[in-house]
């Protein structure tokens, strides 16, 4: 998902907010969570690649043509480290 410089000011002034709307650490799972569904969760997220093929053939395409300025490219990154913060 590509995200849009509104949605890092949103991310930004977010942080910058008091922590009293944060969920705890340690929230208690529902009912409906059964270690089994748990255990089979995480199981099929480990089997996910941590790098997709598919987007790295269509980012090597991209960059066949025009590299983009570094700024681009930092902006970014950072707004994609900003966001994934408050995940």
């Amino acid at each position: 998902m590509i995200i849009s410089d509104e949605q890092v000011q949103r991310v930004v002034e977010y942080l910058h907010t008091t922590d009293s709307h944060r969920f705890p650490v340690d929230v208690p799972l529902p009912s409906w969570a059964t270690s089994e569904l748990v255990d089979f969760v995480v199981h099929e997220l480990e089997l996910i690649p941590d790098v997709r093929a598919d987007r790295v053939a269509q980012a090597r395409d991209m960059l066949a043509f025009e590299l983009p300025a570094s700024e681009v490219v930092a902006d970014k990154l950072i707004g994609r480290v900003l966001s994934d913060s408050i995940r």
